[in-house]
């Protein structure tokens, strides 16, 4: 009975309570919401370097590889330090990211990698990426790096010295044009050119008769990139060789020299149906040609062509023939004008004078 007695009490008191939480129409009452948690918003450069101190080299390398798309400032000191993590894959892949992003701060550490780490991938990578840097200080780890056992470390060392254009290299590439590999010999021919140093001349002609022709062709080309004259008589040779690509470089190197043995060939390739062959060839008598016989055959290939691209090439060859040969162009033939008073024309949108006679007018009679 007395159990009974207290919980009637008890709902009494709590009805109220219940009423107020179902509120007017006896439905329940909304709760107010919780405040939302607001998550740190975390910055792409501060998730990359986060990704630098993960255990796996995996994860390491994705970070350098994210920092150096981001190209933040705050991670660049980060893909430096990162030449000398532990793992390979990631040096290899701060080594590109350093010559990417032009940070010649890393020039030191680079040469260290190049004539020093034990892995291959990363000397590579350190002798493309200091193309990218010109940094001179870097010449003499690449000369060392030349005697590597990796071929493709001296492919990428014989490149950046021919693009420091190291003068103190040309005896070693000269050397270079000599290896058993084509490819390395092509490689040092490149290289020679682009060094423009008149010393590597003798190497490259005494080169020209190699059995391979893609060696042949980087020769011409980088004896014409040079322009010494003395190059003349063995590029004079090659006018006759069995590759066209390389009787066509050479008339073009000896063009630029000044020597007219390629114009044959220029008016032969005038009319060959290879539109880069025709441009070329409008080069080759825009350089050497005569006013007799290669102006009036550029005058008909320009009025004859069709190729936009080629016919904007044969007009510059034509021009710089006509300069060279001191050709003035005509004036241009004076108009008459086709409007105005000038010529005894009404100006435009005047009235024609009318062709009717004037009426006459009779005279009156004096008395």
């Amino acid at each position: 009975m007395k159990s009974a007695c207290l919980l009637a009490v008890s709902a009494v008191l709590l009805a109220p309570v219940a009423v107020r939480a179902q509120g007017a129409s006896g439905q329940p009452a909304a709760q107010p919401e919780a405040p939302a948690v607001q998550t740190p918003t975390v910055l792409p450069v501060d998730a990359a370097l986060a990704k630098l101190a993960d255990k796996n080299p995996l994860v390491r390398r994705q970070g350098v590889d994210e920092l150096v798309r981001l190209r933040d400032p705050k991670g660049l000191p980060s893909i430096v330090k990162a030449l000398s993590d532990e793992a390979p894959a990631v040096r290899a892949a701060a080594a590109d990211g350093v010559g990417q992003l032009h940070l010649s701060e890393a020039s030191k550490k680079l040469s260290e990698l190049l004539t020093g780490d034990p892995d291959q991938q990363v000397r590579q990578s350190a002798a493309i990426s200091m193309t990218y840097l010109g940094d001179p200080s870097t010449e003499d780890a690449l000369l060392k790096a030349l005697k590597d056992p990796a071929p493709g470390v001296r492919y990428a060392s014989i490149r950046t010295l021919g693009s420091l254009r190291s003068h103190k290299a040309v005896p070693l590439l000269a050397e270079a044009l000599k290896d058993p590999d084509a490819n390395m010999k092509r490689v040092a021919a490149a290289a020679l050119g682009m060094t423009g140093d008149k010393d590597g001349v003798a190497g490259l002609s005494a080169a020209l008769s190699d059995p391979d022709a893609g060696v042949r062709l980087e020769i011409v080309k980088a004896l014409g990139s040079i322009g010494d004259r003395s190059a003349v008589d063995a590029l004079k040779a090659r006018i006759e060789d069995d590759s066209p690509d390389v009787r066509l470089q050479s008339a073009l190197a000896l063009g630029r020299m000044g020597d007219a043995s390629g114009a044959a060939l220029g008016f032969e390739l005038l009319k060959s149906p290879d539109a880069s062959l025709r441009q070329q060839a409008a080069g080759i008598l825009g350089m050497v040609g005569d006013k007799d016989k290669a102006l009036p055959a550029l005058e008909k290939a320009f009025s004859g062509e069709k190729d936009v691209s080629t016919k904007q090439m044969i007009d510059f060859a034509r021009a710089q023939l006509k300069a060279r040969l001191g050709v003035k162009e005509p004036p241009p033939a004076a108009v008459a004008p086709s409007t105005g008073t000038a010529a005894g024309l009404a100006p435009a949108g005047a009235a024609k004078p009318s062709k009717k006679p004037a009426p006459k007018t009779k005279k009156k009679k004096t008395k």
